[in-house]
């Protein structure tokens, strides 16, 4: 479960998916491209292995108390997720009354979606897509052996998990599920998906027959999700064979099934490409020197503090690919800011910040390294495909887990 696997297994599979060529619109790798994929993936390798000694060795999260607390109040996680649910009632009704409607019911979603983006404000647009958060936190609840109170007395592989006891957090994730949906968001879908089966794996650990019976379910709706929603989306927006007629892939002879699975295809193979189209771009055209990182926090706090507005990202993405592109892995944005160093550097530092997560974890599995392991493990997923550092929703559900953490978290006496 370290991250060093997770990443080559999520890298190699994207590149070998790429390598597929089905758009007439992609242009093969050149030598350089591959030299500094290559490069990433080997810096990312390095930094795993420096990282892991250190974090092996100086492991200064067990010096702090506040951090080591191994135990969880369920009465008071169950709180937790109710006032979620609630704040996320609040967030629906407040982003209905500023847009008018959702994009999953508008007529042109797609459009709906961008126009909504401006009409409402970030925080709560955040607010309105709670169920990203509480639901997850519904399974931990659901997943947690209530008679161990600390998760260092061990949890037993065979005990079963009872969803008929907390039928009031299946409804309200089915109500999240939901409520998610009506933003006809695949990433929205499949981060709350991954998250769940990253923490079944943690903290139930379960064996080979258990997690037949468990992963199946969670991999055909994530399948499903990731086909149907941009499926659905660019029909209602653009007309049947949009998507087939935009990225030049002929699709006479794909059968129903191979045409489901085009737009992750599309996801995957495409956002390699914007990586290699930032490359090329930005050897001949000036850097952002770190502003494209900063975007969340300027973003965030620039009407607060005017002076932050200074340090926006300025740029166009239509000069750099096709207007219709919008993300290129978790590299593309640092590609903006530092150009080729982005591949040798990016990836070590990474390596340090997952691999602090994953020996956390593994050192003191309670509610926050758990989950903020399970977290991880979604961002490392979706390197492939976005570039979730310049998402601000990535620091405030950070930030919400913490403050989760202290809340429901308690200190147990092993002894």
């Amino acid at each position: 479960m370290a991250p060093l696997w997770l990443m080559l297994s999520a890298w190699f599979v994207a590149i070998a998916i790429s390598q597929l060529k089905l758009s007439s619109l992609e242009l093969p790798w050149p030598g350089r491209f591959w030299f500094l994929v290559l490069v990433s993936l080997a810096s990312f390798t390095i930094g795993f292995l420096v990282f892991e000694r250190i974090w092996t060795k100086y492991p200064w999260w067990e010096q702090c108390q506040l951090l080591v607390r191994n135990g969880v109040s369920l009465g008071r996680l169950r709180i937790l997720i109710y006032g979620l649910a609630c704040v996320s009632a609040v967030g629906l009704y407040l982003y209905y009354t500023r847009s008018g409607n959702f994009p999953l019911l508008a007529a042109d979603p797609d459009a709906f979606r961008f126009e909504a983006d401006t009409a409402v404000p970030g925080l709560i647009n955040y607010a309105s897509q709670l169920a990203r958060v509480f639901i997850p936190l519904s399974f931990f609840l659901m997943f947690w052996p209530a008679r161990h109170a600390s998760p260092l007395a061990g949890v037993a592989g065979g005990e079963k998990y009872n969803f008929k006891k907390h039928w009031d957090l299946s409804l309200l994730s089915v109500v999240g599920v939901i409520s998610l949906l009506l933003f006809a968001s695949r990433t929205q879908i499949f981060f709350i998906d991954l998250w769940i089966m990253a923490m079944y794996l943690l903290v139930r650990k379960p064996n080979l027959k258990q997690a037949l019976k468990f992963y199946p379910i969670f991999l055909l709706v994530t399948v499903l999700m990731l086909a149907a929603i941009p499926l659905y989306r660019q029909y209602q927006s653009y007309g049947d064979g949009y998507l087939a007629g935009i990225t030049g892939i002929d699709t006479t002879n794909f059968n129903p099934v191979a045409k489901a699975f085009m737009p992750i295809y599309v996801g995957v193979s495409f956002n390699q490409q914007a990586l290699l189209h930032a490359d090329s771009y930005y050897r001949t055209h000036e850097l952002q020197h770190g502003k494209v990182s900063l975007d969340p926090f300027t973003n965030i706090f620039g009407k607060l503090i005017p002076g932050l507005n200074n340090l926006k990202s300025n740029f166009d993405l239509g000069a750099i690919f096709y207007s219709w592109w919008n993300t290129g892995t978790y590299l593309f944005p640092f590609v903006q800011d530092f150009g080729t160093a982005a591949f040798f550097t990016i990836p070590f530092i990474m390596a340090g910040l997952l691999t602090l997560s994953w020996r956390y974890w593994e050192s003191n599995p309670n509610f926050l390294s758990l989950n903020l392991y399970a977290y991880s493990m979604f961002f490392i997923v979706m390197t492939v495909y976005l570039s979730f550092t310049v998402r601000a929703e990535m620091y405030l559900d950070l930030m919400l887990l913490f403050v989760s953490y202290l809340f429901v978290s308690k200190k147990i006496n092993e002894s």
